[in-house]
């Protein structure tokens, strides 16, 4: 039976990582593309955990093999079934009695296993020392514009050309605005978005820049690392996207409105306008708050997103962009196709790209 770290795991071929945590712990964090073939349910670990804390870890133990025997089958066919011709790597929080107990059986009926060393928790620190440590090998070129000028949809464009892409709002579930999780399934906390995103610089290897949108520290409750941020942003190319207020609210209208009726965007509207109201008070004034509230009351949702943009996330973003004496190339939002062929074209001349 082996063991094997983080890091030589990743030297195997097409690995198949098998989480044997609970549900609720696979859901907060987990290495990407794993697979959750849990041992125990959230409440059975919830209950071996207060009788390891309150009468023993002996006794714990005991509860834990009397709860699992009876899975093992199960457990060991579910393996077996998903992991086809792949390495199987197996995991829990630190590698430790649950993963060995599977890797055991395994081994008894002749379905060889990894067990990952230090388990999700090793994974983590490699994560966290990957995302600490990590300089893009060319320069960062970030797209930048007020609340609903369209950069998320020019990177969907210029990923679909094949450039290095990165997109921090859809890695973190979240558009970085009121209506961040509005059409968003599904939460993604600080373990899952750290993970996420350093598979996908995993997966981009060596590239002559990294693309992404202009974001401040945090996009919704996730902290973005350094190397995102400070003097690689400001010494890198910048590019400023210009949109009409009118555009704006028309785009931020189409993509938060998908898959949800006028009712329930109203209602969350509402929700939505009640969790940020004391920071518009004290931004903008009583009066903004007071305008907002009138059209909602009048279910004018395209009204209150424009009173949203023009007199609230404008102003707060005019602040973000007094760091940049000026911009490396500018290019109307007004059409997202042309918009990003300019984009397209002045990055393949600044880089010397074919």
């Amino acid at each position: 039976m082996k063991t094997i770290s983080f890091p030589q795991s990743l030297k195997l071929e097409n690995p198949l990582y098998i989480d044997l945590r609970t549900p609720a712990e696979f859901e907060k964090g987990t290495i990407p593309g794993a697979i959750n073939i849990p041992i125990f349910t959230d409440q059975e670990r919830e209950k071996l955990g207060w009788e390891y804390k309150n009468l023993s870890p002996q006794a714990a133990k005991v509860s834990g093999l009397r709860l699992v025997a009876p899975k093992l089958p199960d457990l060991i066919e579910k393996i077996d079934r998903v992991r086809a011709k792949q390495p199987v790597v197996l995991f829990c929080w630190r590698g430790g009695l649950r993963s060995q107990a599977i890797q055991q059986v395994s081994h008894l009926l002749d379905i060889e296993t990894y067990r990952l060393k230090g388990g999700y928790r090793e994974f983590r620190r490699y994560v966290l020392e990957f995302l600490k440590e990590f300089e893009p090998p060319g320069p960062l070129v970030t797209i930048h514009g007020l609340t609903g000028a369209g950069k998320t949809r020019i990177l969907k464009k210029l990923s679909q050309e094949n450039f290095p892409v990165i997109d921090l709002e859809s890695l973190a579930g979240h558009r970085g605005s009121v209506f961040g999780k509005l059409g968003i399934k599904g939460k993604v906390g600080q373990k899952k978005f750290d993970a996420l995103l350093w598979r996908e610089l995993d997966q981009l290897g060596d590239f002559p820049f990294l693309i992404v949108e202009g974001e401040s520290k945090r996009i919704g409750s996730i902290y973005l690392p350094d190397f995102l941020l400070g003097e690689n942003r400001k010494r890198g190319v910048n590019i400023f996207l210009v949109t009409p207020l009118e555009k704006r609210t028309e785009y931020i209208w189409e993509e938060y409105s998908q898959g949800m009726n006028e009712e329930d965007l109203l209602c969350k509207a509402r929700n939505c306008l009640m969790n940020i109201e004391t920071k518009v008070r004290e931004k903008a004034g009583k009066a903004v708050v007071y305008n907002l509230e009138q059209a909602l009351a009048k279910e004018d949702l395209f009204s209150f997103i424009f009173l949203l943009l023009r007199d609230y996330y404008d102003p707060l973003y005019s602040g973000y962009l007094k760091q940049f004496d000026k911009f490396d190339f500018q290019v109307s939002g007004e059409d997202i196709i042309p918009a990003a062929e300019k984009i397209s074209g002045f990055l393949k001349n600044r880089f010397s790209l074919e």
